[in-house]
């Protein structure tokens, strides 16, 4: 292949030489050639010289610069118009132009060179000015500052050593310089109010006081531009990272990010209602579940509104194949059996991940796809019982080293909501808007002088990561479509739980976690296909605090717990069973009606369909489980029923409910059967849950109830209906103007709407 002319290359000394003189001998040649007049050339020459002079004058060159070339122009001018006169090519005229190049070559460096010299000078003159004047404006605002620092803390002889403004001009930076005699920068600190009264800043701007590079000084940040009032939409950055890298929350005032981490650390997080604080938790969610070697779980008994977000694009509209939440626990129980898991994986981990730390050299272990770390976020720990706000304290006692921890929010920040264990324990705290400042003087201890009134806007808070004291910062607004965006581009490289962690005693509850769950959080809703791998498994009921299921299974301590024999891990939920009825009532109260209306299909029909068995004091047998190793006892006398069939675990399954195909398994412990009288007449017919309810919110009255005194009425009537499921009622509800919502947070009541005057459907 030949050679190409490259006509992007920039011109050398010698090209520009020869350019010059064959575009000087051409010109002459074709004057002399068509018989033009010379003095055209020397007029070319002339209008060159001329654009010579301007362009110099531009590029601020030299005067004698600029002379040199128009020089050189009038001098190939004046050449071309001699030659064409007397002939370009004869030997005397090219003698005279080689001369010409020979000379323009050997003077055009030094003039260069003398140019450069100059600019450089009058380069250095102007930076020396611009910083005469911008250190006297330094010294001046440094007087202004010593001035200022002496009347608003009576600090004398403070030195400014330096002045520097933020990008974007949002506000500055002062570094100050203590006087002996054991000055802190604590002191200045305890003047930030009044530093910004002396400031006379406008709203929204503050004066933050930090410790400076050394012992002595300060580091003084001056806000004057309300960034704080401002929305911050969420960076929809979904590369993928990893749980040890800290992850970005949010804005300071000065604009650096706000970093938080959950790698090695617990968190904690405080805000009122309409603070922020669930938007917050939304984009900690999101900044987790771009990790690649961490799984989330959610512990949310409020409503589930932190994970349904996360859940609904896959459970309803099936946009993605798995869940990016790994599990959610929508009930106290489920709760309990999750942090139990958690307990034993720890306990797990720290024995049989021994080889992987050490072939890390490090005593924690590290993280990655196969073995992810486990975060459980919780959500409102005020409703939280006891034993399960003990048992996330010995989570985050005991979970750093095989990287289990927690993440607390709540509304309060109060020692019954958070006790001070919990708080210990939480490295990472942030704190949104309160409307009294002894909360986040609890919340971040020893930092008294936190005002609220700093942070006044929804979205705006205090984070305190690792040793950096509480700033003020906008946290990211996330919105939904983003959070389904998010879903939707990072659920194909999350996470599964590694193998050993499932193979725990509570690992049995694990496989069968949407099962339970998807019905709870969406009730009387058709769920995606998607969602088909996940909940048509044999359901394990997790236990009860009320009915623990052995004395390893037993929720909260005290001599009044009460122990049955533990049934085979694979124990299907029959319907018509307490468990059925407590996980899907919509169901459970569809059958009822079916079975009181006399069209409840025969018990072989399809799973799902088949009648509740009878309940106790209906007549028929009740089935007692026996733990002991003997052989069955002999029935009493009576009608003699065949055993009921339970499937197998790793049989087929449809929905969680139908039977194994072929004959029935054997029944994994002996059982008693006992014969229950049938009574003289057939008992009166209860009403629905939700039918309860509502009677319970008329008789309330004028004052109305709320949903934990719902569920505590409704079970003393014999309903195993659970808060979560009332609060979804009194919502659905609520929209539809039946009832009116009153309050906020804990203290919201429901009251009919025959009990408010003017209330038309649909208005709270």
């Amino acid at each position: 292949m030949g050679a190409e002319l490259d006509w992007r290359a920039p011109h050398t000394l010698n090209t520009a030489t020869l350019s010059a003189g064959t575009s000087t001998l051409t010109a002459a040649c074709l004057t002399y050639l068509t018989g033009l007049n010379p003095w055209w050339d020397l007029a070319v020459a002339g209008g060159g010289a001329l654009g010579a002079v301007v362009a110099g004058l531009r590029s601020d060159a030299e005067r004698s610069t600029r002379f040199y070339r128009a020089s050189l122009w009038l001098a190939a001018g004046g050449w071309a118009a001699w030659a064409a006169a007397t002939g370009p090519l004869s030997p005397s005229a090219l003698a005279a132009l080689a001369a010409g190049l020979l000379l323009g070559r050997a003077t055009w460096p030094a003039t260069t060179r003398r140019d450069r010299a100059a600019k450089t000078r009058r380069s250095k003159e102007m930076t020396a000015k611009d910083a005469r004047a911008q250190q006297e404006q330094h010294n001046r605002w440094g007087q202004q500052w010593a001035a200022r620092i002496k009347r608003v803390a009576n600090i004398d002889g403070c030195r400014i050593v330096g002045i520097q403004p933020w990008t974007g001009n949002t506000g500055y930076s002062v570094e100050v310089l203590l006087p002996t005699g054991g000055v802190t920068w604590k002191q200045l600190k305890a003047n930030e109010e009044g530093f910004g009264s002396d400031l006379r800043l406008p709203e929204g701007c503050g004066v933050e006081v930090g410790a400076g590079r050394a012992k002595g000084s300060a580091i003084i940040r001056v806000s004057t531009v309300n960034v704080m009032g401002q929305d911050l939409p969420f960076p929809m950055d979904l590369s993928p990272t990893s749980i040890d890298h800290p992850f970005e929350i949010g804005r300071h005032r000065d604009g650096s990010p706000t970093l938080g981490s959950l790698a090695y650390i617990c968190g904690l997080g405080i805000g009122d209602t309409g603070s922020g604080k669930t938007n917050t938790l939304g984009v900690i969610n999101a900044q987790l579940l771009r990790t690649v070697d961490a799984i989330v779980w959610h512990i949310d008994t409020t409503g589930s509104g932190l994970a349904l977000p996360w859940l609904t694009s896959w459970a309803l509209d099936g946009a993605y194949a798995r869940p990016v939440i790994d599990w959610v626990a929508p009930t106290h129980d489920e709760a309990r059996a999750m942090l139990k898991m958690a307990i034993q994986v720890i306990a797990q981990r720290k024995t049989r991940y021994q080889r992987r730390m050490r072939e890390a050299n490090d005593t924690k272990l590290p993280v990655g796809p196969d073995v992810p770390e486990i975060l459980i976020v919780v959500d409102e720990t005020a409703d939280l019982p006891n034993d399960i706000k003990a048992d996330i304290v010995t989570v985050q006692n005991t979970g750093r080293a095989v990287r289990v921890r927690v993440l607390i929010s709540s509304l309060r920040a109060t020692s019954d909501s958070i006790p001070v264990p919990m708080k210990k324990r939480s490295t990472w705290r942030w704190g949104m808007f309160v409307t009294d400042p002894e909360e986040l003087s609890y919340l971040f201890t020893g930092y008294q002088q936190v005002d609220p009134s700093d942070a006044p806007w929804p979205g705006c808070g205090f984070n305190a990561y690792e040793t950096t004291k509480p700033r003020p910062f906008k946290a990211y607004y996330l919105d939904p479509r983003q959070m389904d965006a998010i879903a939707i581009g990072v659920w194909e490289r999350r996470p599964l739980l590694d193998k050993i962690s499932t193979e725990v005693e509570y690992g049995k509850y694990y496989p069968s976690r949407w099962a339970r769950t998807l019905p709870l959080l969406y009730p009387d809703e058709r769920l995606a296909p998607v969602t088909v791998p996940y909940t048509s498994v044999t359901i394990v009921p997790v236990p009860s605090a009320s009915t623990p299921t052995g004395p390893n299974d037993t929720f909260g301590p005290g001599p009044s717990a009460v122990t049955i024999t533990k049934v085979g891990t694979g124990q299907m939920v029959r319907p018509g069973s307490p468990e059925f009825d407590k996980l899907f009532p919509a169901q459970a109260a569809r059958q009822r009606r079916e079975q009181e209306a006399g069209t409840a299909p025969a018990q072989d029909a399809p799973a799902g369909e088949r009648p509740a068995p009878p309940q106790p004091g209906a007549g028929g047998l009740r089935l007692v489980v026996d733990n002991s190793s003997v052989s069955r006892p002999a029935p009493q006398a009576g009608p003699e029923p065949q055993s009921p069939t339970s499937p197998q675990p790793g049989g087929p399954e449809h929905d969680g409910f139908a039977p194994p195909a072929g004959p029935p398994a054997p029944p994994e412990v002996p059982v008693v059967i006992v014969p229950v009288p049938a009574p003289a007449a057939p008992p009166v017919a209860m009403p629905t849950p939700q039918d309860a309810a509502m009677a319970l919110v008329l008789d309330a009255g004028p004052n109305g109830t709320g949903a934990s005194r719902l569920e505590a009425e409704l079970q003393a009537r014999g309903y195993p209906t659970v808060r979560t499921t009332i609060s979804g009622w009194l919502n659905r509800w609520a929209a539809q103007g039946e009832i009116v919502r009153r309050g906020t947070g804990t203290q919201v009541t429901y009251v009919h709407r025959s009990y408010v005057p003017d209330h038309g459907p649909g208005r709270r």
